[in-house]
Protein backbone atom coordinates (compact mmCIF):
# COMPACT_ATOMS: atom_id res chain seq x y z
CA UNK A 1 0.00 0.00 0.00
CA UNK A 2 2.85 2.39 0.73
CA UNK A 3 4.28 1.75 -2.74
CA UNK A 4 0.85 2.27 -4.30
CA UNK A 5 0.32 5.52 -2.42
CA UNK A 6 3.72 6.76 -3.64
CA UNK A 7 2.59 6.42 -7.27
CA UNK A 8 0.79 9.31 -8.99
CA UNK A 9 -2.90 8.88 -8.14
CA UNK A 10 -2.16 6.00 -5.79
CA UNK A 11 -3.79 7.75 -2.86
CA UNK A 12 -7.08 7.38 -4.73
CA UNK A 13 -7.15 3.62 -4.10
CA UNK A 14 -10.76 2.79 -3.24
CA UNK A 15 -10.03 0.03 -0.71
CA UNK A 16 -7.49 -2.51 0.47
CA UNK A 17 -9.02 -5.97 0.16
CA UNK A 18 -7.27 -8.39 2.53
CA UNK A 19 -7.84 -11.67 4.32
CA UNK A 20 -9.02 -10.69 7.78
CA UNK A 21 -10.89 -12.67 10.39
CA UNK A 22 -10.47 -13.81 13.98
CA UNK A 23 -7.91 -16.44 12.98
CA UNK A 24 -6.01 -14.17 10.56
CA UNK A 25 -5.36 -10.95 12.45
CA UNK A 26 -1.90 -10.08 11.14
CA UNK A 27 -3.07 -6.83 9.53
CA UNK A 28 -3.83 -5.40 12.98
CA UNK A 29 -0.15 -4.94 13.72
CA UNK A 30 0.75 -2.49 10.98
CA UNK A 31 -1.51 -2.49 7.90
CA UNK A 32 -4.78 -1.68 9.64
CA UNK A 33 -3.32 1.27 11.60
CA UNK A 34 -1.69 2.53 8.38
CA UNK A 35 -5.01 2.35 6.53
CA UNK A 36 -6.71 4.24 9.33
CA UNK A 37 -4.15 7.02 9.03
CA UNK A 38 -4.20 7.19 5.23
CA UNK A 39 -7.96 6.58 4.94
CA UNK A 40 -8.44 3.74 2.45
CA UNK A 41 -11.07 1.42 3.91
CA UNK A 42 -10.19 -2.21 4.53
CA UNK A 43 -12.39 -4.84 2.89
CA UNK A 44 -12.11 -8.13 4.76
CA UNK A 45 -12.54 -11.19 2.61
CA UNK A 46 -13.30 -14.55 4.19
CA UNK A 47 -14.44 -12.94 7.47
CA UNK A 48 -15.54 -16.29 8.88
CA UNK A 49 -12.53 -18.20 7.52
CA UNK A 50 -14.60 -20.21 5.06
CA UNK A 51 -16.55 -21.63 8.01
CA UNK A 52 -13.51 -23.10 9.75
CA UNK A 53 -14.04 -20.93 12.83
CA UNK A 54 -17.63 -21.90 13.47
CA UNK A 55 -16.94 -24.73 15.90
CA UNK A 56 -14.19 -22.98 17.83
CA UNK A 57 -15.14 -23.17 21.54
CA UNK A 58 -14.29 -19.51 22.20
CA UNK A 59 -16.48 -18.28 19.36
CA UNK A 60 -19.30 -20.69 20.26
CA UNK A 61 -19.22 -19.47 23.88
CA UNK A 62 -19.53 -15.81 22.87
CA UNK A 63 -22.40 -16.61 20.49
CA UNK A 64 -24.20 -18.52 23.26
CA UNK A 65 -24.27 -15.36 25.40
CA UNK A 66 -26.27 -13.55 22.70
CA UNK A 67 -29.79 -14.88 22.22
CA UNK A 68 -30.46 -16.26 18.74
CA UNK A 69 -26.99 -15.43 17.42
CA UNK A 70 -24.76 -17.83 15.50
CA UNK A 71 -20.98 -18.13 15.72
CA UNK A 72 -20.81 -16.92 12.10
CA UNK A 73 -22.69 -13.76 13.04
CA UNK A 74 -20.35 -13.12 15.96
CA UNK A 75 -17.29 -13.59 13.73
CA UNK A 76 -18.76 -11.17 11.21
CA UNK A 77 -19.80 -8.69 13.92
CA UNK A 78 -16.24 -8.78 15.27
CA UNK A 79 -14.86 -7.70 11.87
CA UNK A 80 -17.56 -5.10 11.25
CA UNK A 81 -17.31 -3.43 14.67
CA UNK A 82 -14.31 -1.44 13.51
CA UNK A 83 -14.46 1.90 11.74
CA UNK A 84 -13.13 1.76 8.22
CA UNK A 85 -13.59 -2.01 7.87
CA UNK A 86 -16.20 -3.67 5.69
CA UNK A 87 -16.54 -7.33 4.79
CA UNK A 88 -17.55 -9.52 1.90
CA UNK A 89 -19.01 -12.67 3.48
CA UNK A 90 -20.25 -15.43 1.25
CA UNK A 91 -24.02 -15.68 0.87
CA UNK A 92 -25.60 -18.29 -1.37
CA UNK A 93 -29.28 -17.72 -0.62
CA UNK A 94 -31.51 -14.89 0.65
CA UNK A 95 -31.72 -16.32 4.19
CA UNK A 96 -27.94 -16.28 4.37
CA UNK A 97 -27.87 -12.64 3.28
CA UNK A 98 -30.35 -11.78 6.04
CA UNK A 99 -28.27 -13.69 8.61
CA UNK A 100 -25.16 -11.80 7.53
CA UNK A 101 -27.01 -8.48 7.72
CA UNK A 102 -28.18 -9.27 11.26
CA UNK A 103 -24.53 -9.36 12.35
CA UNK A 104 -24.57 -5.55 12.15
CA UNK A 105 -27.05 -5.47 15.04
CA UNK A 106 -24.85 -7.47 17.40
CA UNK A 107 -23.10 -5.39 20.04
CA UNK A 108 -20.10 -7.27 21.35
CA UNK A 109 -19.34 -6.48 24.98
CA UNK A 110 -15.91 -5.83 26.43
CA UNK A 111 -16.12 -9.33 27.92
CA UNK A 112 -16.91 -10.78 24.47
CA UNK A 113 -13.96 -8.95 22.94
CA UNK A 114 -11.60 -10.04 25.73
CA UNK A 115 -12.72 -13.66 25.37
CA UNK A 116 -12.22 -13.51 21.60
CA UNK A 117 -8.75 -12.01 22.09
CA UNK A 118 -7.86 -14.90 24.40
CA UNK A 119 -9.21 -17.45 21.92
CA UNK A 120 -7.67 -15.69 18.89
CA UNK A 121 -4.70 -13.63 20.11
CA UNK A 122 -3.88 -10.42 18.23
CA UNK A 123 -0.46 -10.20 16.57
CA UNK A 124 2.53 -9.08 18.61
CA UNK A 125 4.84 -8.53 15.63
CA UNK A 126 4.74 -7.78 11.95
CA UNK A 127 3.53 -10.74 9.85
CA UNK A 128 3.45 -11.53 6.15
CA UNK A 129 0.14 -10.71 4.51
CA UNK A 130 -2.04 -13.82 4.71
CA UNK A 131 -3.88 -14.99 1.60
CA UNK A 132 -6.05 -17.89 0.49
Amino acid sequence: MEELFDLPGGEEAATDQVLYNLARRGIEYDLLPWCRRKRPPVMAYSPIAQGRLLRHPGLVAVAARHEGVTPAQVALAWVLRQDGVCAIPKATRPAHVRENRAALDIRLTSRDLADLDRAFPPPTRKQPLAMI
